[in-house]
């Protein structure tokens, strides 16, 4: 579990040290046009997603002492 944890934990990082946009700037733009709304809520997402993985781990290595 300790392992598994080290790996979530460093993807984690490694997603947040890189930039991610819902949208690319497209040359015929806007420049001061706002970004996609996605951006703002990014990294609830991953938060959720994170606390997804872990209940789901929990559930199935409980599951795997049982039997």
């Amino acid at each position: 579990m300790k392992k598994i944890f080290i790996i979530m934990v460093s993807t984690f990082i490694s997603l947040l040290s890189t930039p991610i946009f819902a949208q690319l700037e497209d040359p015929g733009d806007d420049p001061d046009a706002p970004a996609a709304s996605i951006d703002s809520y990014l990294w609830v997402l991953a938060i959720v997603c994170l606390i997804y993985v872990f209940i789901r781990l929990r559930f199935l290595s409980t599951r795997k002492h049982n039997n």
